[in-house]
């Protein structure tokens, strides 16, 4: 009886193993990262005030397979967009937001980096603790929690 017991378990577990597996299918990039900066590429932010390099540290964005989450805790805003990882490049999809709700939405998203509903970033570099994204008009610096 122990022994059966025992043998569902480690099937039981071997089956959660490959589920989670297949859940991540991009580990160096899944899970949390907490927004250091946003560097703009023509020296401009994105309302068009001079600026190269902005500080940030409240601001976290979350992958999981084909979703992006971005949060900026201090201002209490929350947005989950589609994700396509291509592989050298990610783009972050907001567009299912309704009109009527997106100007209060590119605004907190500008603030972030992202400057449009459909926005594609290049990956610079993605390890196990640092990542870059380079977009058209910002370059966004990651550290992984």
């Amino acid at each position: 009886m122990k022994k059966a017991v025992k043998n569902i378990l480690w099937v039981l577990l071997t089956v959660t193993l490959l589920s989670c597996e297949s859940m991540f299918h991009n580990d160096k990039l899944d899970y949390m990262w907490r927004l250091d900066s946003v560097e703009y590429a023509d020296d401009l932010d994105l309302y068009g005030k001079a600026g190269t390099t902005e500080s940030k540290k409240d601001i976290w964005f979350s992958f999981e397979r084909d979703l992006v989450e971005v949060e900026n805790k201090f201002q209490g805003f929350i947005a989950i967009g589609i994700l396509t990882d291509n592989g050298k490049t990610l783009v972050f999809d907001f567009s299912m937001y309704d009109e009527t709700d997106w100007p209060g939405t590119l605004l907190n998203l500008n603030r972030m980096g992202i400057d449009s509903k459909v926005s594609t970033f290049t990956v610079t570099e993605l390890n196990g603790s640092n990542m870059v994204l380079t977009g058209s008009k910002t370059v966004l610096s990651f550290t992984r929690w």
